[in-house]
């Protein structure tokens, strides 16, 4: 007897079933490049009640960080904040092996913040969401 399959569409997925889709493909990802699994990592800007007013979530494998999300409070921001909770997450990222910094942004968000703290930028997709562009950049460190 052989098992029937669903294709589900699911708007309110549970974190279960979206560990599991992660889950596989990293074990796809793990038989082909004989690596270890991504390292996640957290950068936080916090005052000293220990409110969180920016950060970094990120992970590492052996030679590359990714920065999936960095965000500075409206009100902190051009104060140099941003700056050093890269510096922080490029500083872990050295120390664990890694030799460049990848990220992507939206083109009306932070391109020339990745730019003028030394990314380049590697590509494009138009018209990504809306009439904006997702950027690609790199960074050797």
């Amino acid at each position: 007897m052989s098992a029937l399959y669903k294709v589900i569409v699911d708007h309110a997925p549970s974190q279960a079933d979206n560990d599991a889709v992660m889950e596989g493909l990293v074990s796809f990802n793990e038989h082909i490049m004989g690596e270890p699994r991504d390292k996640e990592f957290s950068v936080f800007l916090k005052n000293d009640l220990g409110e969180i007013f920016g950060g970094i979530q990120a992970h590492f494998d052996t030679e590359s960080v990714y920065i999936e999300v960095l965000w500075v409070d409206e009100k902190l921001r051009k104060h140099g904040y941003g700056r050093k909770l890269l510096d922080a997450a490029e500083q872990e990222a050295i120390k664990n092996g890694c030799i460049f910094s990848i990220t992507d942004t939206l083109a009306f968000q932070a391109e020339a913040f990745y730019l003028k703290n030394g990314y380049v930028r590697m590509g494009e997709i138009k018209k990504y969401w809306y009439e904006h562009s997702r950027i690609f950049l790199r960074k050797a460190l």
